[in-house]
């Protein structure tokens, strides 16, 4: 993955966005040498964040799918309300 200074990024932001374009790989921008931005091909980030959705949904079908049979099986955690609930999923 590509650094570039953002000292450097100011006085060349056409060349570092041209080079973004051209290429798949995200560019860290470098700010006191800590990392202060991410600059990203915009067909790499709108295919990353369709990839990001489709995981979630499926993480969140897979978890409705386990409490569906753990509440047919009679193994579902009742709650006497919802401060009960939220206090055994408190860390």
């Amino acid at each position: 993955m590509k650094t570039v200074p953002i000292s450097e990024l100011r006085q060349h932001v056409a060349d570092v966005i041209d080079e973004v374009q051209a290429s798949d790989e995200p560019t860290v921008v470098l700010q006191r040498s800590r990392r202060a931005a991410y600059i990203v091909n915009p067909d790499r980030y709108e295919r990353d964040q369709k990839e990001l959705t489709l995981l979630r949904r499926q993480l969140f079908l897979a978890e409705v799918r386990e409490a569906e049979a753990e509440y047919q099986a009679g193994s579902a955690s009742r709650f006497a309300d919802v401060d009960q609930l939220l206090d055994e999923l408190r860390p």
